[in-house]
């Protein structure tokens, strides 16, 4: 194990503790099932916004984002007065910023499943966000359509994966021993999930999950060596979550979503097991976009991305560019998505005032270099740059930014970005049927 006590990135990434009855075990079966959930929340109202629902004449432009709200558990998101009305500070401040950006489609990350309520779908936490949290208040957004699927956190894998001598059973739940010899971290199952909110219909039908995709089975994978047993090998996930391609349905065009949310590469020692993870759980996307034999979904079909369609690929993926981190084949982990022919770098649109503002802070008053300073998005190690909505290069981007504004130029929405996450909510704007 690494000492994580004198790393700045690992004390913020180290969750605390939650203990979740051991009546949530029978129901991990669900996980295998690689399905998702895509339902409507409720009719959105009939206000000049959410009448363009469904009608991209009414809205060519579309705003997409991406938000990592820390920890978004279940405990939080049921904290509702008698009114419906959801009252948890962090979720509150996280849904006021997403009623302030008005993305027409989010994706969350670190959105908890709820496994003590599994029958009602693991779009549950995602509908409770929308409805007693995003619909309420002084300026309410609706999200008429949610998905969310099956994700590895938390989730035993039955061997020890990480070489401690142990393999974690039912007692060590709610334990980072749990964590560790988890599919993808967790203390328990379906912590740090992830979900799509959009006011556009999601075609669950067309979407594809990765959930179960070995690493073994990507090609050029940086597997340690001599590190896993064979044992392990044959049953270790590529994904530290999941990865979706989520399709979206605006009027006669579609976007995908290629949604993922990597390992951070910390917490491990010098085989870099966390490292090299997060570079191959990022060059997943590498050769899914390459139209990949190799890749199978969770269904059983195989192939990877062999279509011209738009996307854009988002999460956190817990890398920056310049990283020392993960650093294999002569590039930086996120190089590989940046500097992809069909990705679009839109880093010269993400940017805020107020990353500059906690830079300058961080250091003291002194400023570090503006180029990358302007461009974080998460408040850890001073800034950095870890949150991505990457569009196709077939997509025109019109505008983007990153939520954390200056306390000069708003101090309420310091304010709020500071009290949501450590993250910061990442959006551009496309306009459909244009090049």
């Amino acid at each position: 194990m690494p000492d994580l006590g004198g790393s700045l990135v690992a004390r913020m990434y180290f969750p605390l503790a939650r203990n979740v009855s051991i009546a949530t075990l029978f129901l991990l079966a669900v996980t295998s099932a690689g399905c998702g959930n895509s339902r409507e929340v409720g009719s959105p109202d009939e206000t000049t916004e959410e009448a363009t629902v469904g009608n991209p004449a009414a809205t060519e432009t579309i705003r997409i984002a991406v938000f990592n709200v820390e920890d978004l558990s279940t405990e939080k998101l049921t904290q509702i007065d008698a009114g419906g009305i959801g009252t948890h500070p962090q979720a509150r401040a996280a849904a006021q910023i997403i009623q302030r950006v008005r993305p027409d489609v989010l994706v969350l990350n670190e959105i908890s499943h709820d496994y003590e309520a599994a029958e009602q779908g693991l779009d549950l936490n995602a509908r409770r966000f929308a409805a007693a949290y995003l619909a309420t208040g002084e300026n309410p957004i609706d999200y008429p359509y949610v998905f969310a699927a099956p994700n590895n956190t938390g989730i035993r894998s039955g061997l020890d994966l990480d070489n401690d001598g142990i393999a974690a059973g039912v007692a060590e739940q709610g334990d980072r021993v749990h964590g560790e010899d988890s599919f993808g971290f967790g203390l328990y199952p379906g912590q740090y999930s992830m979900a799509v909110l959009s006011r556009f219909p999601i075609d669950a039908d067309g979407t594809r999950t990765f959930q179960e995709f070995l690493w073994k089975d990507l090609p050029g994978n940086h597997i340690p060596p001599g590190y896993f047993s064979p044992e392990v090998l044959q049953i270790f996930r590529l994904s530290s979550k999941s990865h979706w391609d989520v399709p979206i349905r605006i009027g006669e065009h579609a976007v995908r979503l290629f949604v993922s949310h990597p390992t951070p590469p910390v917490f491990d020692g010098h085989e870099d097991k966390n490292g090299r993870r997060n570079f191959d759980e990022i060059r997943f996307w590498v050769e899914y976009l390459d139209n990949g034999e190799s890749i199978y979904d969770d269904a059983g079909g195989r192939g990877g991305f062999g279509s011209d369609a738009p996307f854009v690929i988002l999460g956190d993926l817990n890398a920056y560019p310049g990283s020392p981190e993960g650093v294999y084949d002569g590039k930086s982990a996120i190089a590989q998505l940046l500097d992809h022919p069909r990705v679009r770098d839109t880093g010269e649109l993400a940017t805020s005032r107020g990353a500059l503002e906690r830079g300058a802070d961080d250091a003291g008053g002194e400023p570090g270099p503006p180029r990358l300073l302007e461009r974080a998005t998460a408040s850890w190690a001073g800034g950095v740059r870890v949150d991505y909505v990457l569009p196709s290069t077939s997509l025109a981007v019109l505008d983007g930014g990153v939520f954390w504004p200056s306390g000069e130029e708003d101090a309420l929405g310091r304010e709020l970005a500071e009290r949501a996450s450590d993250h910061h909510l990442v959006w551009i704007d496309v306009s459909l049927g244009r090049r």
